[in-house]
């Protein structure tokens, strides 16, 4: 279904203190109970000088999928490599080139 799809994957978030942290990266596999992903985490501290902070190299890691918030699925030639992060308003987003920028989080 979303295998070999570039997706942004927003994990749960469990208690108030915790960081939110997004995926972005290609669906290896996905299963009922899991998915694969190669990619780039991003995580988001409200508060913080520099509230982003993106994995600087690619790396394969599996997920429950019920430690997932939301899938969201993206162009296919979405760059992993390259992500443009930016700011409006309060709200910091992933820049998307053919598409709508996609939502990190909140300032």
């Amino acid at each position: 279904m979303i295998e070999g799809k570039i997706v942004k994957v927003r994990f749960m978030k469990l208690f108030p203190e915790q960081r939110i942290w997004v995926f972005i990266g290609k669906a290896i596999k996905f299963t009922e109970n899991w998915i694969m992903l190669e990619g780039k985490g991003i995580i988001a501290s409200k508060g913080n000088i520099n509230p982003v902070d993106i994995d600087k190299e690619s790396r394969i890691i599996l997920v429950p999928r019920n430690n997932i918030a939301h899938i969201i699925i993206l162009p296919d030639d979405f760059d992993v490599e390259n992500i443009e992060i930016h700011t409006r308003g309060v709200r910091i987003f992933a820049g998307v080139k053919n598409g709508p920028d996609t939502s990190i989080s909140e300032l």
